[in-house]
């Protein structure tokens, strides 16, 4: 049991001071006053806040767990992901995703990595595929992967308009989103489709064309690295007026040395501005993935993304863009559960959800993360840590 005292609650709307209460990692009670007198003769830990916020735990929608890069030669494959380093940024709750190299990366190795890093601490879970189609399976299909696998939420990362795609049909994407839709309904998950952006001319074309001409719900479609460039993250507006799920990636931006990019709180602003429904747009980081930068067909520089680029995206949307703060959390709580089907499990505060919890001081730097109902990180130091760390 644990008892947290004195709480300033986002959840992620703000719901003013509370207390609350967790038995066995699930939120039992939030009021404003919890006696904690009775709650430590029943054996909880009594923590004191002192007013300080308290949010969801972060949902990193897309992250290399196991590794990935690889597209420089065999030296440019990155590691896998530790536990620690992603409780030290908030991050409760992953999804991890295949790369570029869908070859001596396997579904099984991911799904053993997804499992250690539950039994270690944080919730885990992955999408099955990768890059290419025909889609790598673990069971024999997409749809069978997603009804029979615990972990396997979804499709993907599915590239397309990429240099590194295998140049998917239409009709073949529609196969995979069919099943992966099918698949969802029969399993009471999401069987989402994420979709890896490139930045080809056609763009989103063909997922709009999707969208507008089959009977596949748009909310089915994530589509990341939205913000690689200035043309694809304005077509990604009208991808999202019309239901589809926007994805910005916190690892990239032109102040990261990724050409073109925008930064992802810059995007956000835009797109309050401009009316474009926030439900319908996350934020994840990419953590572990890797782009090499070639200039006239030679290599340059290997770029490596990271998971401390989301808390610090986080803060530049309220800091620096003034955005609320409630919404800003919301792009990575409440909206990425949605978007991957997880809500109100994840991406809340309420009674009922898993005690997953991120605590803000007034900088907004992360002063605790509780994931699981256990404290995983404290003053900028991981308590959780790797098996091997």
């Amino acid at each position: 049991m644990l008892l947290l005292k004195n709480a300033q609650v986002y959840a992620p709307a703000d719901i003013g001071k509370n207390d609350i209460l967790v038995t066995n990692g699930i939120i039992h009670r939030i009021a404003e006053n919890i006696c904690e007198k009775a709650a430590a003769e029943l054996g909880a830990e009594v923590i004191d806040l002192g007013g300080k916020r308290l949010a969801p735990g972060f949902i990193d929608q897309h992250v290399h767990v196991m590794g990935a890069g690889g597209e420089a030669g065999y030296y440019s494959r990155t590691p896998e992901v530790n536990i620690s380093d992603l409780v030290i940024n908030g991050i409760t709750t992953v999804i991890g995703m295949r790369g570029t190299d869908g070859t001596s990366r396997h579904l099984e190795s991911l799904y053993a990595k997804v499992k250690a890093l539950d039994a270690e601490g944080i919730s885990a879970y992955m999408a099955t595929g990768s890059y290419e189609i025909p889609a790598e399976t673990c069971t024999g299909s997409v749809r069978r992967d997603i009804y029979l696998m615990d972990k396997v939420l979804g499709t993907g990362e599915m590239a397309v308009s990429d240099r590194r795609s295998s140049q998917p049909t239409r009709a073949e994407i529609e196969r995979v989103a069919a099943d992966s839709y099918v698949a969802g309904l029969i399993s009471g998950k999401r069987g989402f489709v994420h979709f890896h952006m490139g930045d080809g001319k056609r763009g989103l074309d063909t997922l709009m064309e999707i969208i507008d001409e089959t009977e596949i719900p748009a909310r089915q479609f994530i589509v990341t690295h939205v913000n690689r460039s200035a043309p694809l993250f304005e077509q990604s507006k009208e991808f999202a007026r019309r239901g589809g799920c926007v994805d910005l990636t916190s690892g990239i931006s032109d102040e990261e040395g990724f050409p073109g990019a925008i930064k992802p709180s810059k995007c956000v602003a835009e797109c309050i501005k401009e009316g474009v429904p926030l439900a319908n747009i996350t934020m994840s980081s990419d953590a572990n993935g890797s782009m090499a930068l070639y200039e006239n067909g030679v290599f340059v520089r290997l770029l490596v993304t990271k998971a401390d680029s989301l808390p610090a995206e986080f803060r530049d949307m309220a800091l620096r863009e003034n955005i609320p703060l409630e919404t800003a959390l919301s792009f990575i709580t409440s909206n990425a559960a949605n978007a991957v089907g997880l809500y109100p499990k994840k991406g809340c505060v309420a009674e009922g959800s898993d005690a997953d919890f991120v605590v803000l001081d007034e900088a907004l730097n992360i002063d605790l993360v509780i994931a699981k109902g256990r404290l995983a990180a404290k003053n900028g130091k991981a308590i959780l840590k790797g098996t091997f760390e």
